[in-house]
């Protein structure tokens, strides 16, 4: 995956990640579990990033069950301590999957960096055995356009859009993720929807501040915004007074016939 932005390499990367760890993982587990995971199972976590639902599906399935976590950096994916995970360097844009392996497929707030997201997601399903489930879950920035707060508006359209813009894509297009997955020939599709309410200082303000301040020479350049409107945003993102919506989150699930 060329050209990836947000990159693990950086001193407070893993900080950033276990912010949005902490706000996602919950969904991901309440859904996963409705999904029918069990132990035994063969899970496939792609795009594993910090970690966190690769360990927690580790322990879901074992002790015969087994999870596989890709990721085209696999730094943090290498510290989980369960004996039943492997740890794969992979990059989903290029390279297919193993056929017909796995029980589940998993990926989280991955596609929206992708150019190609309908491949990604055909390779991922052409991964699930017959029966097997797939859950995506993406992003939808458009909530924050109902802020009151001009600065915040300007600061999110400018961060996520300098963060995808190598893939030439957006990141206010997940509403489509639903009607993207139902055409691939799963069963039992649906999905659901959920908008976080956003409050200056809290875990996922800070989270947006770290990738804000990761991504601010290159969202600076671009252009995009000034540097007085920058400030000002990462003002208010520490303000407990702020409130407003963040991304909306889109999930989307199916089987494999």
């Amino acid at each position: 995956m060329e050209n990836y932005t947000l990159h693990n390499s950086w001193d407070q990367a893993r900080r950033r990640l276990a912010l949005l760890e902490q706000h996602l993982d919950p969904m991901s587990q309440r859904r996963l579990t409705a999904l029918g995971l069990h132990a035994g199972q063969h899970c496939l976590e792609v795009g594993g990033g910090g970690g966190s639902m690769a360990r927690w599906l580790c322990r879901q399935v074992s002790p015969t069950g087994n999870v596989t976590a890709t990721d085209i950096d696999v730094r943090f994916l290498k510290e989980i301590d369960e004996p039943n995970i492997s740890v794969r360097q992979h990059d989903i844009t290029s390279e297919n999957l193993p056929a017909g392996q796995f029980d589940l497929v998993h990926a989280r707030w991955l596609l929206h960096h992708l150019q190609r997201p309908d491949q990604a997601i055909a390779r991922m399903i052409a991964a699930l055995r017959p029966g097997g489930r797939l859950l995506l879950e993406e992003v939808d920035f458009f909530p924050v356009h109902t802020s009151t707060s001009r600065v915040y508006i300007h600061f999110m359209e400018a961060l996520t859009g300098t963060v995808v813009a190598a893939s030439g894509r957006d990141c206010f297009w997940a509403r489509a993720l639903p009607a993207l997955v139902a055409d691939r020939g799963l069963a039992e599709v649906g999905g659901e929807g959920d908008i976080p309410v956003l409050q200056g200082g809290s875990p996922l303000a800070v989270f947006f501040q770290l990738s804000g301040e990761q991504m601010r020479d290159k969202v600076i350049a671009s252009g995009a915004i000034g540097v007085e409107d920058w400030d000002a945003a990462m003002v208010l993102l520490d303000d407990p007074n702020f409130w407003a919506l963040a991304g909306a989150g889109i999930a989307v699930w199916g089987r494999r016939p």
